[in-house]
């Protein structure tokens, strides 16, 4: 595996010279750059859809896969993608079924999810002693490998969406009208859902449940209380992350708290400060 470009260790090393002086603290920045970037850019199509759910279900489907690896000794990665984008192709077809809402899908899947889980984990010695770490990430053990992965799928992602970004808003918001000009609205909602499953599947592995969740959700919460325009929205929303990952390192380094929750904590806070700002710029008006 090719070693990381010196301009990016440079970069990590301008946070802090203390924190960011070993390796594995730099390695640990990239990874929760990259994953938490990929997971708030999709997260404003989550939140705008409605489906902010589906964060957590989809998390707890890779969960699901790394606990199933562990117990039948498969490849714990492959087993939560595979299992991740099983779930979210299910997602995907969900329109097709009249009876059943999309809610009530994505309900089902996260407590089946879960209970197989939790049974897994129970029931197998190797497993139980990851069952934290599926929660709160390894953010800290990151690898160069697992560096390179996300990068190649926030790039996928990225590229993605820019080709197809004004099919998936028209598709996300008027499926009906989308429909009767002849388009393949199932072939977007595939493609939306394959790159969420994609994205959450491999973070998930690094970061954990809590982390991957909370960067679906609150940077895009933020920067869609701050912004109207939707490249702006996109933008900060990635903002959001590339000023809370650092942040939330060095806070967990320097008072030696888990590294994932430490991150959410950033979000947490960077959230209440926005909305207490816009309140009083509101009230001032």
């Amino acid at each position: 595996m090719p070693a990381l470009p010196d301009v990016l260790l440079q970069f990590a090393a301008m946070f802090s010279t203390e924190v960011f002086r070993e390796s594995f603290l730099r390695y640990a920045l990239f990874a929760g750059l990259l994953a938490g970037s990929v997971c708030a850019f999709l997260g404003v199509y989550v939140i705008l859809r409605r489906i902010v759910f589906l964060g957590v279900a989809l998390s707890e489907a890779a969960a699901l896969g790394v606990a199933l690896g562990l117990f039948v000794g498969w490849n714990a990665e492959a087993a939560a993608f595979g299992l991740t984008l099983l779930t979210a192709l299910l997602f995907s077809l969900s329109g097709r079924y009249e009876a059943l809402s999309k809610e009530s899908l994505i309900g089902w899947a996260y407590v089946v999810a879960a209970g197989v889980s939790i049974i897994l984990i129970a029931k197998n010695p190797a497993a139980e002693a990851h069952g934290l770490d599926v929660v709160s990430g390894t953010l800290l053990y990151s690898s160069k490998r697992e560096i390179w992965q996300l990068g190649c799928v926030a790039g996928v992602v990225f590229l993605t969406f820019v080709s197809l970004h004004r099919m998936f808003i028209f598709v996300s918001f008027d499926k009906e009208t989308a429909r009767s000009m002849g388009l393949r609205t199932s072939l977007y909602e595939l493609a939306f859902y394959a790159c969420l499953g994609l994205s959450i599947s491999l973070a998930m592995k690094t970061a954990g449940i809590l982390f991957v969740f909370a960067s679906l959700l609150i940077p895009a919460m933020i920067s869609l209380t701050l912004f109207r325009q939707m490249w702006l929205i996109l933008l900060g929303s990635v903002l959001v992350v590339l000023l809370s990952v650092p942040a939330g390192i060095s806070l967990s380094f320097r008072a030696d708290l888990p590294t994932g929750p430490a991150i959410v904590c950033v979000y947490a806070a960077l959230f209440l400060l926005v909305s207490f700002g816009r309140a009083v710029h509101s009230l001032a008006r």
